[in-house]
């Protein structure tokens, strides 16, 4: 078989796994996908009720909404990457099939997850003065970066937890600190420009994701080249480095299962 057709069938099947997560996580579910609704919806009433008021932030309400949607997309993907090999283990002892294959259907069964959530949150956009233009279709490449950098930062997680169950309990601990530290219901202008905590902000690859976002529906603008380089920089170096991080530790994964 040539390698064109192995990277179809493998592809396919990955596809597949990924179609297939959607439809047993919402298996004799009433309410379906929404269910992937419910977070930032509650987070968002819960923000917009305590913090609205108290930051000077115009349409606060689509501010906030559309930090939590991306968030919440990194945030359960990475989560879901992370478990992938593990939770897969057995499978992956009884059939040769591709390790690599369980965390891009993991990926993909989240953005599956993510399109479809989109078409809801769109219209509840419509409310808080959401004004779609040609430039918020530039979501969608930042969308594809975006998820190369969440793919490659899964793949350094999950590779790790195979060896270290601890990667995992870590993440779970450092995550709501990320979250705060995250410009997702406030924004990096209440930081002095020349203060250590806005120079840190800085540094948070997600930040710079998001800011993307919000560039598209908040600020119905164009990225800027710098945005473009920042954000495609850090989705396929952190892909790369996760690939390779990855595929050097694989080999060491059957006996620690």
């Amino acid at each position: 078989m040539s390698s064109k057709s192995q990277i179809k069938n493998k592809l396919e099947l990955a596809i597949t796994l990924g179609i297939t997560n959607v439809k047993i996580r919402y298996k004799n579910s009433i309410l379906g996908y929404f269910w992937s609704l419910l977070t930032p919806l509650i987070y968002l009433v819960i923000f917009v009720t305590i913090f609205s008021e108290r930051f000077d932030v115009d349409r606060y309400p689509l501010y906030a909404l559309t930090g939590l949607i991306f968030w919440n997309y990194f945030n359960t993907t990475v989560s879901q990457v992370l478990i992938s090999v593990v939770a897969s283990a057995e499978v992956l002892k009884s059939m040769n099939v591709p390790t690599l294959i369980f965390p891009i259907s993991s990926i993909l069964s989240a953005l599956i997850n993510l399109l479809l959530s989109l078409a809801p949150f769109f219209v509840l956009m419509f409310f808080f003065d959401f004004e779609p233009s040609i430039k918020t279709l530039q979501f969608v490449y930042i969308l594809a970066v975006f998820s190369c950098f969440t793919l490659g930062i899964g793949l350094i997680l999950c590779a790790y937890n195979v060896y270290f169950r601890d990667v995992g309990m870590l993440w779970n601990t450092i995550n709501p600190a990320l979250f705060y530290f995250t410009p997702i219901i406030w924004q990096i202008d209440m930081l002095g420009s020349d203060s250590i905590m806005h120079k840190l902000v800085l540094l948070n690859p997600v930040h710079h994701f998001l800011a993307a976002f919000r560039t598209a529906f908040y600020d119905n603008s164009w990225l800027s080249f710098e945005q473009i380089g920042i954000i495609t920089s850090l989705g396929l170096i952190t892909l790369f480095v996760g690939y390779k991080i990855f595929n050097n530790l694989e080999k060491g994964f059957y006996s620690h299962y």
